[in-house]
Order: C-alpha cells, then sequence, then structure tokens
C-alpha cells in the first residue's frame, strides 16, 4: 500500500512527522499519475480528489472509488474483496 501525493518528497515528510503517518509515500509532483487516474481536483488545482486503487499483480485494476469528501473512506470488506 502506498499514498500517491502531488507535494515533493520533503513537503511530505514535515506531514509524516505531524500526523505519524505510516504508509509509505510517492511523490507525484506534476501531478502526472493523478490527471492519468481521472481524479484531479480542478477547483483546487494540483489537489487529488481523494481515492482508493487496488492494482492486481497483472496490473489491471480490481477496485476504484473516488470520494469528494477526504474523511470518506471505502468499507474494508470491499478493499479486502478486491484483493483477493
Amino acid at each position: 500500500m502506498w499514498g500517491v501525493s502531488p507535494e515533493s518528497l520533503k513537503n511530505q515528510s514535515r506531514w509524516v512527522e505531524r500526523t505519524g503517518a505510516t504508509i509509505p509515500l510517492l511523490s507525484d509532483e506534476g501531478s502526472q499519475v493523478i490527471k492519468r487516474y481521472g481524479i484531479l481536483n480542478e477547483e483546487h488545482g494540483e489537489v487529488p480528489h481523494p481515492a482508493t486503487v487496488v492494482i492486481g499483480k497483472d496490473g489491471k485494476i480490481r477496485y476504484f472509488r473516488i470520494d469528494r469528501d477526504y474523511t470518506r473512506r471505502p468499507p474494508l470488506d470491499e478493499i479486502l474483496a478486491a484483493l483477493r
């Protein structure tokens, strides 16, 4: 599991220190991945909409969910089903 952010690794390090986040973060400066997945929140510049994506070993998307509210997360049973 990884988080993807348009911020630089330096800015992400500050966020991790502040929040205590434990998942690895990948930097998508320029938002190329964010744009490719169609989750760019154009109303807020380079900020992505919160999204959960499960990609299989074969590279195919097994689960894809976008939320407009960053506090909402998909049910764990949905993610686990996609991982199986």
